[in-house]
């Protein structure tokens, strides 16, 4: 598959690509690892230079954002983004940000809503919109290494969007699938430094073929699930979102415990930032039934119910 940006995306991904490595995101030293941060600057940074609205520029398009989903996942704090470059731009209507997304009406706790000012339902129904009062959301204690909360949401005051849901549902999937392949690479990479440096019997252990091996097999497969990605963005089609989804849920559990054994135990210590991409692809994996649902939905798509 080849893939080249136009000259407007490559603008956009390089300017992009600055202002997520700028110092004064909000990222802690390492001593200070907590289960989680929200990178409340670069939200702000990135909201006040409109990168979430890239999806709304004919130049940029649902590829753009779909990258942008992608690269912000690589920082160690973590910002809603895959809702509002992928979701907001599509409910033909102006809703405030940061937004949580709940689909099928899953219960539980929803990732973003503390930080959340409105909340999209995508059903086999109908999308439906709410705002969050403030005092509504109780935030969830948890280990996913997001923000997540929970909200009566029989209370919302919800307005039926008038917007094609399966569209609705393929940008979700796409939006998905980017933020995973995302944290995906990005704990690749911190573990990549690991073994470069770590030294084991006289040698880097990144110099054992048994090291490098798996760790060239995930980087083949985070680029695959990077491509079919954007594919999948580019079409937006259903069938290319359902498996460029399961194919990235599918290979995330192996590649997070191959990391995870490089680490050794600095890997299972708050004293790493490998814990926070881990733990939220351990969250993302599940997302929408996980792979075996979005495999399942892709079947449906080219061959029917039956």
């Amino acid at each position: 598959m080849r893939f080249d940006l136009n000259e407007d995306q490559s603008t956009y991904a390089t300017f992009l690509e600055q202002m997520l490595a700028a110092p004064d995101t909000g990222f802690q030293p390492v001593e200070g690892w907590g289960r989680y941060d929200y990178g409340t600057a670069l939200d702000a940074q990135l909201d006040e230079n409109g990168f979430f609205d890239a999806a709304r520029e004919e130049e940029l398009g649902s590829v753009t954002a779909a990258l942008m989903v992608y690269e912000a996942a690589q920082v160690p704090v973590c910002i809603e983004c895959a809702a509002s470059a992928l979701i907001r731009p599509f409910l033909g209507r102006d809703v405030s940000r940061p937004l949580a997304v709940v689909v099928d009406d899953a219960p539980g706790a929803i990732r973003y809503l503390p930080q959340a000012k409105g909340l999209v339902s995508i059903t086999a129904t109908g999308v439906r919109y709410a705002d969050l009062p403030e005092g509504a959301v109780q935030p969830v204690e948890s280990l996913y290494a997001y923000p997540m909360g929970t909200v009566d949401r029989d209370a919302l005051d919800w307005t039926a969007l008038d917007v094609d849901t399966g569209d609705l549902r393929t940008l979700w999937q796409v939006a998905v699938a980017a933020e995973l392949a995302g944290v995906l690479k990005a704990g690749m990479d911190a573990v990549i430094d690991h073994v470069r440096e770590r030294r084991q019997f006289g040698q880097p252990l990144g110099a054992f073929q048994g090291v490098q091996h798996r760790l060239a097999t995930a980087a083949v497969e985070i680029e695959g699930a990077r491509l079919q990605m954007l594919k999948a963005a580019q079409s937006r089609s259903a069938q290319d979102a359902a498996a460029a989804l399961g194919y990235v849920q599918g290979v995330a559990t192996r590649i997070t415990y191959d990391l995870h054994q490089f680490m050794g135990a600095m890997g299972l210590t708050l004293e790493h930032p490998l814990h926070r991409w881990s733990y939220r692809a351990k969250l993302l994996r599940a997302d929408l039934g996980g792979s075996s649902a979005s495999y399942l939905a892709y079947a449906t798509e080219r061959w029917g119910a039956a």
